[in-house]
C-alpha cells in the first residue's frame, strides 16, 4: 500500500514531489521512485515520513489510508499508556552523539502539537552535557515559581519516560498535557491503577492537582537544571546561555587534558 499512500498523504497537504523531498533530504527523483514503487525508502525514510503525516510506519505500508472507513477512524490516542513502539524525533550532534535539544519559553506552547515533527525539532537550539546517565534527554525553560529552587527563565533537563508504569511515586517530571502544554511538577501519586495521576509542586502555595495518564502525550524524568542568578541582566538571547555552558565544559575538558601524562 505505500505507493498509494505515499501519493495520496502528499495531494492532501497539496504538497509537490519536490517539497516532500526536500523535506526528506533527498532528490526529486528519489522520491517520485517511491511512489513509483521503482525503489524502496529505508527505513529512517520510512520513520520521517510516518512522523511527517503522523501515522504509524504499520498503517503506511499496510493499510489503505485514502480509503474511507479508515479516514473516518477516529486517532488511537498517543500517551504513555500506550504500548506501541514510541516515535521520538532527535537530533544528533557531528560527532553522532544525541543532542538535548532546548525548548525555549516561546517554543513551549506549539510543543505538545509539534514534538512529533522531525522539522520542528531540529529548528531547536541544541546541546550537549557530559556525565549524563544513558538515555536520551531533552530540555525545558521554565516558567513560574511552583518548584523551587527553579526560577522562572531556568532550564530543566529530563529524561525520556517510555510508559506510565515507569513513573516514580515522588520524584519530579516534565510532563506533556494534552490541553495544558508543558508542566514540571512532582508526581506524588497513582490513583485508580495508574489511570490518574497526582501532580503537586514544591511550593506549598500552589495547591496539587490531578490529571488523566491518558491525557500525557510526554514525560521526562528531572536530571539537572542550568540556572542563571537573579541580579544577571535577563535581556539577553536564549541561545547565549547554551554557549556559555558549551564553552565552560570545554575549558573544562582542555583543563582534564592537561593534566593527563
Amino acid at each position: 500500500m505505500l505507493r498509494s499512500n505515499l501519493k495520496y498523504l502528499r495531494e492532501k497537504k497539496s504538497l509537490t514531489q519536490g517539497e516532500v523531498a526536500l523535506m526528506l533530504e533527498v532528490s526529486r527523483s528519489t522520491y517520485a521512485n517511491y511512489e513509483k514503487e521503482q525503489s524502496e525508502p529505508p527505513a529512517s525514510q520510512l520513520l520521517k515520513i510516518a512522523q511527517f503525516y503522523k501515522v504509524s510506519t504499520d498503517d503506511l505500508l499496510t493499510k489503505d489510508i485514502g480509503a474511507p472507513l479508515f479516514r473516518n477512524t477516529p486517532d488511537i490516542p498517543d500517551s504513555i499508556l500506550s504500548d506501541a513502539i514510541r516515535i521520538l524525533s532527535i537530533t544528533v550532534s557531528d560527532n553522532q552523539k544525541t543532542n538535548i535539544e532546548l525548548v525555549p519559553a516561546k517554543a513551549i506552547a506549539g510543543y505538545a502539537t509539534g514534538m512529533k515533527e522531525a522539522s520542528f525539532i531540529s529548528e531547536l537550539p541544541r546541546f550537549y552535557l557530559p556525565k549524563l546517565p544513558e538515555g536520551t534527554y531533552r530540555a525545558f525553560e521554565i516558567e513560574g515559581y511552583s518548584m523551587p529552587p527553579i526560577q522562572e527563565g531556568y532550564i530543566v533537563v529530563g529524561r525520556f519516560v517510555e510508559h506510565a508504569r515507569d513513573l516514580k511515586s515522588g520524584q519530579r517530571y516534565i510532563l506533556v498535557l494534552r490541553d495544558q502544554g508543558v508542566v514540571f511538577k512532582r508526581v506524588i501519586s497513582e490513583l485508580e491503577s495508574g489511570k490518574k495521576l497526582i501532580l503537586a509542586s514544591d511550593n506549598t502555595e500552589y495547591l496539587p492537582y490531578s490529571v488523566a495518564a491518558k491525557d500525557v502525550l510526554e514525560a521526562w524524568e528531572f536530571k539537572a537544571f542550568i540556572g542563571f542568578p537573579d541580579n544577571l541582566d535577563m535581556n539577553y538571547i536564549l541561545l547565549d546561555k547554551l554557549d556559555l555552558i558549551q564553552q565552560q565544559i570545554a575549558l573544562l575538558n582542555a583543563a582534564k587534558a592537561s593534566l593527563l601524562p
